[in-house]
C-alpha cells in the first residue's frame, strides 16, 4: 500500500465511487460507508492514512463523531468534511475545529484536489 492514504467515509456509494476514481490516481484509497465502518478501517491502516474525508449525516456515527475519535489519537490528520447542511452557524462551529476544512456539496473536485494537496504536504 502506498504511503499516501486518503480514508473516504460516506453513507452514498455514488459519492464514493466518485472520489475513489478522482483520487486513486494520485493516492491509495480506502473507503468506509459510516463511522463505525470507518473506524475499523483506520485501525487497520492509522500508519498509512494522511487524511479524512467524511460526510457530516450518516448512519451509525455521524462524521463529527468519527472526528471526535480519530482527532483523539491523531490530533493533527487533516479532515476534509462533506456536508449539505445549510445551517451557517453550525457550519461555522465545525470549521473552528482544528485541522478541519468544511466543503460544502456539491464541491468542485478540482478545487478538493488542491486542498488535499496542500494539507498533506504541509504534515
Amino acid at each position: 500500500m502506498s504511503p499516501r492514504a486518503i480514508l473516504i467515509v460516506d453513507d452514498e456509494s455514488y459519492i464514493r465511487d466518485l472520489l475513489v476514481s478522482i483520487l486513486s490516481l494520485e493516492y491509495t484509497t480506502l473507503t468506509a460507508e459510516d463511522g463505525v465502518e470507518a473506524l475499523e478501517v483506520y485501525g487497520r491502516h492509522r500508519d498509512v492514512i494522511q487524511c479524512l474525508i467524511t460526510d457530516l449525516f450518516m448512519p451509525r456515527m455521524d462524521g463529527e463523531e468519527l472526528i471526535s475519535h480519530i482527532h483523539a489519537e491523531q490530533p493533527d490528520l487533516p479532515v476534509v468534511l462533506i456536508t449539505a447542511l445549510q445551517d451557517e452557524a453550525r457550519l461555522a462551529q465545525l470549521q473552528e475545529r482544528p485541522n478541519v476544512t468544511v466543503m460544502p456539496k456539491p464541491f468542485n473536485l478540482g478545487q478538493l484536489r488542491n486542498l488535499l494537496r496542500e494539507r498533506i504536504a504541509s504534515r
